[in-house]
């Protein structure tokens, strides 16, 4: 069997120089380092200034204005009071939310006799006016009705339009009125004149209903003084009611 010679390749070492580090691991961090400390404070407040421009200009801001103060009412009647007058309108508005009239207490007045559904709601300013003009608490009128009858709701003789027992006592010739509006006309000047302006509710108990004065509840003045109490409370909560 003839001999076979196999043939060996020389066994050649492969020298080669260090491995070179790859430059694009580096490259990132340094171009974030660049743009913050570079470009970021010239490029950012002008992007955050287009922003902010390109949504005040979609934004779109509504103004609402209070009608008649009355308007939650049925009553037909004509209404006077205006709740802008000549004023500026803008100014007249602090937010999308908040209104005002020329004097809150109207609005107060109006919102807490609408919510005893009383007739009386439409005359909600004649009760302000006719207490500012002789110096009377601008509650007190009102409240005497809610204890007398359940501010206007109740009247013993159809029509009267007294919603406050206005000589109504025994022998008394209980009083008529052409509407609510002259009522509290009438009932706030004789209040103002007859009783002065500095009296209180207990006070003012023992003459308006004698009976009442010698109850140890006092039921007549603790609920003329629940009624003014709450009144103050829709005059302070306008933004909530």
């Amino acid at each position: 069997m003839p001999n076979t010679v196999q043939k060996l390749q020389p066994y050649v070492k492969s020298v080669s120089s260090k491995p070179q580090r790859n430059w694009k691991f580096f490259l990132v961090p340094l171009l974030l380092v660049g743009y913050m400390f570079f470009l970021s404070p010239m490029v950012e407040p002008t992007v955050k200034d287009f922003l902010f421009a390109a949504i005040r200009s979609s934004k779109t801001e509504r103004f609402n204005f209070l009608t008649p103060v009355y308007a939650t009412s049925n009553i037909g009647q004509t209404y006077a009071l205006s709740v802008i007058g000549d004023e500026n309108p803008l100014d007249m508005v602090s937010s999308k939310t908040r209104y005002y009239v020329k004097d809150p207490r109207v609005l107060a007045m109006s919102e807490f006799l609408g919510d005893y559904n009383s007739p009386m709601q439409p005359y909600a300013q004649v009760f302000i006016v006719e207490a500012d003009r002789y110096g009377l608490d601008w509650r007190l009128v009102a409240s005497i009705s809610g204890v007398e009858s359940a501010f206007g709701n109740l009247i013993p003789h159809t029509g009267y339009n007294n919603g406050w027992g206005w000589r109504g006592g025994p022998g008394g010739a209980y009083s008529v009125f052409e509407d609510f509006g002259k009522g509290i006309e009438h009932v706030t000047e004789r209040l103002a004149l007859g009783y002065g302006i500095t009296l209180t509710p207990f006070d003012i108990e023992p003459t308006y209903c004698p009976p009442c004065a010698n109850n140890p509840s006092h039921l007549w003045a603790n609920g003329v003084v629940r009624y003014m109490s709450e009144l103050n409370y829709y005059l302070n909560n306008l933004e909530n009611i």
